[in-house]
Parts: C-alpha cells; sequence; structure tokens
C-alpha cells in the first residue's frame, strides 16, 4: 500500500494537467481492460504490428519481441487460421492479463467474424445472446478435440469476436475484464500498472508484474520503424534516490555491465515514485534482454 500512495502522490502532483483518455499503445490497451486483483498481478502486451514490419527488416535481431501479448497463441499460430478462423500474427496488438489459471486476453485485428463463429460452432460451441461462445465449462480443460490435439487444452472456453477483436478465456468473469465497459476502473488507471506502463513510454513488447508479495517490475523495449531500440525497465520505490544509486551501482558490476551494457538509472520528471533504467541497443544486438530477464525471474536483482 505505501508504494501505491507514492505513485498517487506523484499523479496528483500533475492533478492540474489535463489528461485525455490514451487511445493507443499499451495505455490505449490497459484502458481496455479492467482493473481487479487477478487481472493486474500480470500484463502481457505486444504491438504485433510492429513487431511484424521489425521481423521484415531483420528477423533474427527481433525475433524474440514476437507473441508478446498472445504468448499461450504464438507457439500454435499455423494451425488456428484452420482451427479457429483467424492468424493471431496478423493482429494490431495483442493484451493478455492475470496468470493461470484466471486470465483473460484480446487480440486487435480484422476478423472475419462469419467463419470463425462458423468455426467455434464446428468444434462444438454454444453461442449465448450476448455474442460469447462457450466451448467448455469454465476453467475445464479440452482433453480431446481439434483444440486438444493442437495442444489448446484452456483458453478458448469463452469466446467473443467482433470484427476488431477476439477475446478469449477459460471463464467468463475473467472475459468480462475485457469485454464490459471499465471506464475509472481501467488497468490505464490503476496507480500502479497504469503508472508504470507510463514510466515504460511507447513500446513494441512489454511485461508488468505486480505480484502478491515482491517487488512490481515493468519492462519493455521501445523500437522505430528504422530499426532502433531502447529496452525500459520501471520499478516504484517509496525512496527512489536511494534505490536509484543502488542500480546505478548495479549496473556497473556483472552480470549487470555484460547484460545491459551503457544503461542508466533515473526518474522520470513527472513520476516522483520511479525509478527507470534505460538500456540503449547495439546495432546487431538481439533485442528484448529485460524481457527475457524478467520472466526467468532475475530483473528484481537489479534493484536489490
Amino acid at each position: 500500500m505505501a508504494l501505491v500512495a507514492v505513485l498517487l502522490a506523484g499523479c496528483a502532483a500533475e492533478a492540474d494537467v489535463p489528461q485525455s483518455p490514451p487511445a493507443t499503445g499499451l495505455l490505449g490497451a490497459l484502458a481496455g481492460a479492467r482493473a481487479t486483483d487477478e487481472s493486474s498481478v500480470l500484463v502481457e502486451y505486444g504491438d504485433v504490428a510492429a513487431v511484424r514490419a521489425l521481423l521484415v527488416k531483420d528477423a533474427g535481431r527481433f525475433g524474440p519481441l514476437q507473441g508478446y501479448g498472445y504468448s499461450d497463441l504464438f507457439g500454435r499460430s499455423r494451425v488456428l487460421p484452420d482451427l479457429l478462423g483467424f492468424d493471431p500474427t496478423l493482429a494490431t496488438t495483442a493484451l493478455r492479463v492475470g496468470q493461470p489459471p484466471t486470465w483473460a486476453a484480446v487480440l486487435r485485428m480484422d476478423v472475419d467474424v462469419a467463419a470463425v463463429d462458423a468455426k467455434l460452432a464446428a468444434l462444438g460451441g454454444r453461442r449465448a445472446d450476448s455474442g460469447t461462445w462457450t466451448t467448455a465449462g469454465d476453467g475445464e480443460p479440452k482433453s480431446d478435440g481439434p483444440l486438444a490435439r493442437a495442444g489448446i487444452v484452456t483458453g478458448f472456453q469463452q469466446v467473443r469476436v467482433e470484427a476488431g477483436a477476439v477475446t478469449h478465456s477459460p471463464t467468463g468473469e475473467a472475459l468480462k475484464w475485457i469485454t464490459e465497459p471499465s471506464g475509472d476502473g481501467s488497468l490505464a488507471a490503476d496507480p500502479m500498472i497504469g503508472e508504470l506502463a507510463r514510466c515504460l513510454g511507447e513500446v513494441s513488447a512489454a511485461l508488468i508484474s505486480k505480484p502478491k508479495s515482491g517487488l512490481p517490475v515493468a519492462a519493455g523495449v521501445r523500437t522505430t520503424p528504422a530499426g532502433e531500440a531502447t529496452e525500459v525497465v520501471c520499478v516504484p520505490d517509496e525512496n527512489p534516490n536511494a534505490l536509484m544509486d543502488r542500480v546505478r551501482t548495479n549496473l556497473e558490476a556483472a552480470p549487470w555491465s555484460a547484460t545491459l551494457p551503457g544503461a542508466t538509472a533515473d526518474q522520470p520528471a513527472d513520476q516522483t515514485g520511479v525509478v527507470r533504467v534505460l538500456a540503449p541497443t547495439a546495432p546487431d544486438a538481439r533485442i528484448g534482454r529485460v524481457l527475457g530477464s524478467l520472466q526467468r525471474g532475475e530483473l528484481t536483482t537489479l534493484f536489490s
């Protein structure tokens, strides 16, 4: 609670500055998802269109950015057009919130609604008046059938298909995090998730972890169409000046001096309770070091 109070104090300092609702990017995606204790534990985001364009330039270098926001589907992308009528790699953006067994995900993309509906019906799905398809009981894994044979045993128990989005979840309640308006209760407005996302800035891939105990951490990669990249890490702290000194010391020593060479630590001018690390990327370096470090549980050592 103390960390949230620090971030709220930073928000209060900006109270006199008009804030318009975010429409694009990570914050725009978070504005369309409801904040709950479960949805805010883990956020995964990908600007799939931006990453797709970067892969054309250099697939080896930008390959690690693939799949963010739809990590559960990425390995099955080739079979999904036949199974469900859409290809997640052709999305514009992807967002997944929460963690197993309770999570929800949305792919923003052009969708042939009739084709996807037909696929879901063929899989034995039942469509409710709300437009939501049910293919199995809440949280009930698929042990047989085409989805199970493709390795998709959960995540499509509940599905909503619209002209611009496919939303899916293991449970109907979690699906509502995205399908029902969130208003002032969105993840973008959440004092922890929203502020960490704002610190990351315009990223092409991001992870935000807010464990029920332990340090909240946000990691992401900013890119340009020309192929430039900067890796970003943000954490909240009650004493950011002391934390910055610690991080700067850690950045000069192994393993971080080799993992993030040239990285700097600062405090965003308008976020009094956040410490940010910015790491430039050499033209020939593979992208996504901070994301990989967060997934492996290593990133928190930079701040300890």
